[in-house]
């Protein structure tokens, strides 16, 4: 009988900003006692990737899983892959700080281990055809990626059992088939089954491999999968099979499987990852198209079978089209890389430099530029992280430049990369990012001292899994045996999600303007199920900067069934002063002109979305000094007349937004609310509140009428 080597690799990752209880979770239930586990097989070699945050979080929580992991590598048990250290997407950020995030692991290992990696995890396997050329200059030897790119790339299923070459500019990479049988075997079915399938494969050459490459997290923090792996023994018992069929299965590292062999011929590897990556990443419609000719393809197996390699959805880049707020986080990093880029390319032994390069890194963890069955772009917890690191970094280049304390700059840009400009006023305090043509809308809002983005909202949409909520056979066990990987399982965290199904005809942001009629709820509001008056709610707006002045102008049409109005509004945004250097302050200053003939009656509204990352918390709350508010907590509905002032608090980071109007006002308020996936099933997440200050008015022919906003941001 021919040998076969079994390459077992794990990649561990937790996000940056993810709980501290999820990281503890993780550690006792899947990082330690798999190397527990191993300890009893000697002959079991594996490869492990360990992502940064993780690393971070075990020098300050278990610096002793450091020694445990360096005596595996001392007596080979264990090769460690290399990677870019907190885990970005190479596509999504510069090719230089891709090539500076790989040597930052590449000296980690240096330090800490005592030799660099050969090899490295490329995230999420996402693959464009010029990665070779960073990898190689870096010193990266090899890495793996999913069957699904070679099978595309025109190789047979048979041709899987090796490594290959590929290049760029001459520059090569060695690169290792993962195998999607092994991914969905390992750990959910019965051992023989994998047993069975290498078996049969080691008859197709001599010293075939088979690369088995997967979460560290399926082994014991997957739903049931502790019980399964651990309790159950799962993972015991696969060892002790391999090793009973050592005559003819070694499990070997990546490295020890190149040394002895060599590559299987050279490939051209196409723009792919993972084919579930590849239909997440398809617009709603898209996928559910895609979705149901797949299930048609797959009601004949012989069909699906000669069909499935030539099946595939879109690439990675489709999130930034899919999310705008994905874009707008991806284009905000990048923002904030090429300021510093500039800087360490004339600069680069600075330590202000360097620590600001480290918060760059973090902010660019792939985790929440995205969506899929992990909650990703959905978390705010990991958007407010991105943002959080972002900001950190923008401060310490601030702080290199020595920027002055009454320092301001207007930037008109195509931010967004969409074809319209978009407008970026920066003070040593706050950032603030406006989009003229979606409204005349403040899109982001950086609170500096807190390092905080206020306006880090998600807009609610429509997703392909939505319809699994309708299904009779979901179900709402968060507990399940382990025995199926999540890709498989359908279920819902609580009953009547379908009812959360709301979808915003908008982006979300703040100074958003609305004609509205007088008889208009916050339910209405809430479930979008009103028609605006006002043709420019998310419409273009002209724009002009006069000194620390933005002005807004739109010139547009209230409609009230079949009459019409021409309208003008104009809002002018200003900074004003601070009681404290380290507050915001800035006022809204409306003017809202009737041109026609005619008058009409209803309400104006000002909407303005806020995020402070929970909605049910006692210290996170609404409140106003002119009396005793119906709704406290940001989750709660609310529909508050007469109010002169309101603000929210969040004693937790101690952070106070306050909004004064000089004419008493109705607000409405309610929580945007997504349903989104994640690996314990669909669930109810939090992305921020929405204020609706109103007022009440007859525009008469030729009226002037003005409102005034006053906004203070500041630290409690």
């Amino acid at each position: 009988m021919n040998s076969l080597n079994l390459i077992f690799a794990l990649h561990s990752h937790q996000p940056v900003g993810n709980f501290d209880f999820v990281f503890e979770n993780a550690y006792q239930k899947a990082y330690l006692p798999f190397l527990e586990v191993l300890k009893d097989f000697q002959d079991i070699h594996i490869t492990l990737h360990i992502t940064g945050p993780i690393w971070d979080w075990l020098d300050n929580n278990h610096p002793e899983f450091y020694d445990l992991v360096r005596h595996f590598v001392e007596n080979g048990q264990i090769e460690l892959m290399g990677g870019a250290f907190y885990e970005p997407l190479i596509c999504a950020i510069p090719e230089e700080d891709a090539f500076n995030q790989i040597l930052y692991m590449q000296n980690f290992f240096n330090e800490r281990f005592g030799k660099k990696p050969r090899g490295m995890w490329i995230a999420e396997r996402v693959w464009e055809p010029y990665f070779p050329k960073i990898l190689a200059k870096a010193g990266i030897e090899y890495t793996a990626l999913d069957d699904t790119h070679f099978l595309s790339a025109g190789l047979e299923p048979n041709d899987l059992f090796g490594y290959y070459l590929t290049e760029h500019e001459g520059h090569i990479v060695k690169v290792f088939p993962i195998l999607e049988k092994l991914r969905y075997t390992i750990p959910f079915r019965p051992i023989v089954e994998t047993i069975d399938y290498l078996k049969e494969k080691s008859k197709l050459h001599k010293s075939a491999c088979a690369v088995f490459h997967d979460d560290g997290e399926k082994f014991g923090i997957w739903p049931g999968t502790y019980h399964s792996v651990y309790e159950e023994e799962w993972l015991y018992n696969f060892f002790e099979s391999v090793t009973k069929e050592k005559e003819w299965l070694k499990a070997i590292t990546y490295s020890e499987y190149i040394d002895k062999n060599p590559p299987s011929g050279r490939v051209y590897l196409p723009c792919a990852s993972y084919h579930e990556m590849m239909e997440w990443v398809l617009p709603t419609k898209s996928q559910k198209e895609y979705l149901k000719i797949k299930k048609n393809f797959q009601s004949d197996t012989e069909l699906w079978e000669k069909t499935s390699r030539y099946f595939r959805g879109g690439f990675w880049r489709g999130f930034l089209s899919k999310y705008e707020e994905s874009n707008n986080m991806q284009k905000r990093m990048l923002r904030t890389s090429r300021r510093l880029n500039d800087l360490i390319i004339k600069d680069q032994e600075n330590v202000l430099l360097k620590k600001a390069q480290r918060k760059l890194f973090q902010g660019q963890c792939n985790c929440a530029y995205w969506h899929g069955v992990f909650g990703g772009l959905y978390l705010n917890h990991l958007r407010t992280a991105v943002y959080s690191n972002l900001i950190e970094s923008d401060k310490l280049i601030d702080e290199y430049l020595k920027i002055s304390s009454n320092f301001y700059s207007i930037t008109t840009i195509d931010f967004n990369c969409d074809g319209k400009k978009e407008i970026i006023f920066e003070t040593p305090v706050a950032n603030f990012y406006f989009c003229p043509e979606d409204g005349g809308t403040l899109f982001e809002l950086d609170y500096k001292p807190k390092s905080f983005n206020c306006m880090n909202i998600l807009s609610r949409r429509e997703e392909a899994y939505h319809e699994d909520l309708f299904r009779v056979d979901i179900s709402h066990n968060i507990e399940e045996e382990g025995h199926k990987s999540i890709h498989e399982l359908i279920k819902a965290k609580e009953k009547g999600l379908e009812k959360y199904l709301i979808y915003d005809p908008y982006l979300r942001s703040s100074m958003r303007d609305h004609f509205l009629p007088l008889n208009i709820s916050v339910e209405d509001l809430k479930k979008n199920s009103y028609t605006d008056w006002w043709s420019l709610y998310k419409d273009i707006y002209e724009y002009q900067s006069d000194g620390s002045k933005i002005s807004f102008m739109g010139k547009g049409i209230v409609s009230i069934g079949d009459l019409k109005w021409n309208v003008d509004v104009v809002k002018v945004f200003a900074l004003s002063s601070p009681k404290s250097e380290n507050d915001v302050s800035f006022d809204i200053k409306y003017s809202i002109i009737n041109n026609s003939t005619g008058e009409f009656e209803g309400y104006f509204g000002s909407e303005w979305c806020f995020n402070l990352l929970t909605g049910t918390a006692d210290d996170r709350f609404l409140y106003s000094r002119d009396k005793m508010l119906s709704m406290r907590k940001l989750g709660d509905i609310g529909d508050e007349i007469g109010l002169s002032h309101i603000s929210i608090r969040d004693e937790w980071q101690g952070l106070e937004i306050e909004m004064i109007f000089d004419n008493e006002a109705r607000i409405f308020n309610f929580p945007i609310e997504t349903v989104s996936q994640s690996e314990n099933g669909q669930e109810r997440v939090y992305q921020g509140n929405v204020l609706i200050p109103c007022w009440k008015k007859i525009y008469y022919p030729g009226s002037n009428i003005e409102i005034n906003i006053k906004v203070n941001i500041k630290s409690l």
